[in-house]
């Protein structure tokens, strides 16, 4: 005797082209949730013949999941790339496959002191937590180091080892890219940092430092302009003169020292390499050598992960592979 097929709710998102959270708020009665996408829902349970349960819905209500990508002094407009978004893009689409509800979060200095993350996460019923751009020095951060939600932090080292993390290799990256300028002739090369409070400029400054005898480091943090004005004022110094390559720890920063360079008139005495590669670093005249980190994938790695933090309570640690990248702007193969 043949077994007839059980008709479940991945049925009908599937035959609707919405996702599985949507029919389940569409079967919930949730207020946001368009016209145009409970008619496709309900056209599609009808066609299949999907009778939602009553009480099966009652416990799904109950036992909603949901996960909140918190971003950390986000503006997009200042950092002039497009990351922030790819990230949220990156979580948003892997989470759109899954029964797990997503929101979204901006966070800042003031925010952090005015409500803690457990009360955040409390009052929003939130599962789990994906978490990037904290500074060392932040309110979430020294609460994270005795933190028990479900958390994945992307580009952020803390000693909580039930705090997932999610990240490119970046003291490996930037040895890697120091050691290559190195190898091509530069004895000289000075490296200018975000913000020395971030995670991640540590990571990337010790790379630099293990791989030069004579480091030297300045402060941008992150910022087109303060790198620009940065290498204006050691220029009128002579500060400048003492270097043969400039490794920017973010591909904005090193924008900013290429518009600079070429203002001087200098563009062409300088190997210059940045961090990230954003799209705007194949479009900059030179175009500009980098490390290229796969942020889409960071973000949809940081949401399956959180997602697996919940259902079995194990915090993973995974490296996603980075390349370097030669353009114009430095040879450094």
């Amino acid at each position: 005797m043949k077994t007839l097929k059980k008709i479940t709710i991945r049925d009908v998102a599937k035959l609707a082209d919405v996702s599985v959270s949507s029919v389940s708020r569409v079967f919930n009665h949730y207020d946001d949730i368009s016209e145009e996408t409970k008619k496709k829902v309900f056209e599609a349970a009808k066609e299949l013949g999907y009778v939602p349960n009553s009480a099966a819905r009652s416990l799904s209500s109950k036992q909603l999941k949901t996960v909140a990508l918190i971003l950390s002094d986000i503006n997009v407009v200042a950092r002039g790339v497009a990351m922030p978004l790819e990230i949220i893009s990156g979580v948003s689409d892997y989470l759109d496959d899954t029964d797990y509800e997503f929101v979204f979060y901006s966070t800042n200095l003031k925010k952090q002191q005015k409500k803690t993350l457990r009360q955040f996460c409390s009052e929003n019923n939130i599962s789990g937590v994906i978490i990037q751009g904290l500074r060392t020095t932040d309110p979430y951060y020294e609460e994270l180091k005795q933190f028990d939600l479900p958390v994945v932090a992307i580009d952020l080292q803390i000693d909580n080892k039930s705090i997932g993390i999610v990240s490119v290799d970046n003291k490996r990256a930037a040895f890697e890219m120091t050691t290559s300028l190195v190898k091509k002739g530069h004895q000289n090369i000075l490296f200018m940092n975000g913000d020395p409070k971030a995670s991640v400029s540590f990571e990337r400054e010790s790379g630099y430092r293990m791989a030069v005898l004579q480091p030297t480091v300045v402060y941008a943090d992150f910022s087109e302009k303060k790198a620009f004005d940065l290498i204006i004022d050691m220029a009128e110094t002579g500060d400048i003169k003492k270097y043969d390559a400039i490794f920017a720890a973010s591909d904005l920063m090193a924008i900013g020292c290429l518009k600079a360079l070429k203002k001087l008139g200098m563009i062409n005495n300088f190997a210059l390499v940045g961090f990230d590669d954003i799209t705007l670093a194949s479009y900059t005249s030179p175009t500009l050598t980098t490390v290229r980190q796969d942020v889409l994938k960071i973000a949809q790695i940081a949401a399956k992960n959180v997602t697996a933090h919940i259902e079995t309570g194990e915090a993973k640690h995974t490296l996603v592979d980075f390349e370097l990248i030669e353009r114009e702007s430095a040879k450094i193969f």
